[in-house]
């Protein structure tokens, strides 16, 4: 008997440890009431409401809610009630039960089975961000000249935003593009494509991943030239030479005045005077682009 009843233990126990199991492996086993939880990651309520959208396997009473990070329910009961087998969605507007916005931070939903008393905690979490990225920016080349020379070209916007964004390009006061990518510091470069010479109004917002846009602090004023001459009428003496002063990116620029021609560098050019009194067209030349100015020569004095 000594012998029977620690084999009569062993046995019980192995019973139960094989019973445990089973229910164990069945619990495993048992499908999810609720599959295919979505929602966005990020969202700003000032802008948007958060759709929160899943699938019932079978016929429930729920009730939706929403916690912050330590766990505490903020918002009761987005959608509440029975509902059967399928697709449901609810939206949340960011706000709490006594209908102010929630703090920027992250929140869990938490979708409670009332028949079950059983509460399940969808998997991801939402980021509520409110709060616009601050933006810092700096230009170079606010004069410049879309010519391909490689001489300042275009206008190179400096950016550093206070998180991840895409900077949002302003001229004028209308929206004209968009970064690719979403960083946080970077480069927004505009050629003026398209553009005449003459004064653009440049701003660059930032927009976050929320949707939160920030505009630039201020507006940034920028001058497409190819070749300007400064002045656009000239009354020089026959015989004399004539002093222009040009702006342009390129190393030379070409002149032609009174059937003579030449060249010379920027920002000052001495051209001739033709001996002949009358009125000319001086013409100024660079990397194909030209500007003109009236010269009314007049008569040699002493």
């Amino acid at each position: 008997m000594k012998r029977v009843a620690p084999t009569i233990l062993v046995a019980a126990l192995l019973a139960a440890t094989a019973t445990a199991f089973a229910v164990t492996e069945h619990l495993k086993l048992e499908d999810s009431p609720v599959i295919r939880t979505a929602f966005a990651a990020r969202f700003s309520p000032e802008l948007v409401e958060e759709r929160i959208s899943f699938r019932l396997r079978r016929e429930e009473d729920i009730s939706l809610d929403i916690a912050d990070s330590k766990g505490r329910i903020v918002k009761h009961a987005v959608g509440s009630g029975v509902f059967g087998p399928g697709y449901q969605q609810f939206a949340w507007d960011g706000r709490d039960d006594s209908g102010q916005i929630v703090p920027d931070g992250t929140y869990r939903v938490q979708l409670t089975l009332e028949d079950e008393n059983r509460t399940i905690e969808f998997p991801n979490s939402i980021a509520v961000d409110s709060t616009p990225p601050t933006i810092e920016v700096d230009l170079q080349h606010q004069v410049f000249s879309p010519d391909g020379d490689g001489r300042a070209d275009r206008v190179d916007i400096r950016y550093g935003f206070g998180e991840p964004a895409w900077g949002i390009l302003y001229v004028n006061g209308k929206r004209v593009g968009r970064t690719y990518r979403k960083k946080p510091t970077g480069v927004y470069s505009w050629y003026g494509k398209g553009k005449k010479p003459g004064e653009y109004r440049l701003a660059l917002a930032a927009q976050d991943l929320a949707g939160n846009v920030a505009p630039s602090t201020r507006e940034f004023t920028v001058r497409l030239r190819y070749v300007q001459l400064f002045r656009k009428r000239f009354t020089p003496r026959a015989g004399r030479t004539l002093r222009v002063r040009v702006s342009a990116d390129a190393k030379t620029v070409s002149w032609r005045l009174g059937g003579r021609s030449g060249s010379g560098k920027p920002p000052l050019l001495r051209i001739p005077v033709p001996a002949q009194p009358g009125r000319y067209t001086l013409t100024v030349r660079a990397n194909g682009h030209r500007a003109k100015a009236t010269v009314v020569v007049r008569p040699s004095g002493r």
